[in-house]
């Protein structure tokens, strides 16, 4: 889930510590940079066959959700707890919970960097 939803889109930016080139494109040390996550997530190289697909039963391990290296999120071990502890115990608590609403009338965030919904509807 981590991988196919990336929470935070285009706020990692860096500056070339050295000339260096990605994809074919030359960046020289000093120049700019901004990194998608959800592009880093979506690599083919990790996912070869199908990156857009959102696979649960896929391990992928490989994510950039929470950055990467000394850059990794100081949230990311609540969030992973959430997912593992917290949402199931939710999903347990109220059986039926769903979307009081269809879906294509979920609104998402369209002028924030962090990914989300500006309100969620539920029943249950």
């Amino acid at each position: 889930m981590l991988r196919h939803l990336s929470v935070v889109e285009n706020v990692v930016v860096r500056v070339a510590a050295e000339d260096l080139t990605i994809t074919g494109e030359h960046i020289r040390a000093g120049d700019g940079i901004i990194v998608s996550l959800p592009a880093g997530n979506r690599d083919t190289a990790l996912l070869p066959d199908r990156p857009d697909v959102l696979d649960l039963t896929h391990n992928a391990r490989a994510h950039l959700a929470f950055g990467f290296g000394v850059h990794q999120c100081l949230g990311q071990n609540l969030a992973r707890m959430e997912l593992q502890v917290a949402i199931p115990a939710l999903l347990r608590r109220l059986p039926t919970l769903d979307l009081a609403v269809p879906f294509e009338e979920v609104h998402f965030r369209q002028q924030m960097s962090v990914y989300g919904v500006t309100r969620l509807l539920v029943t249950w």
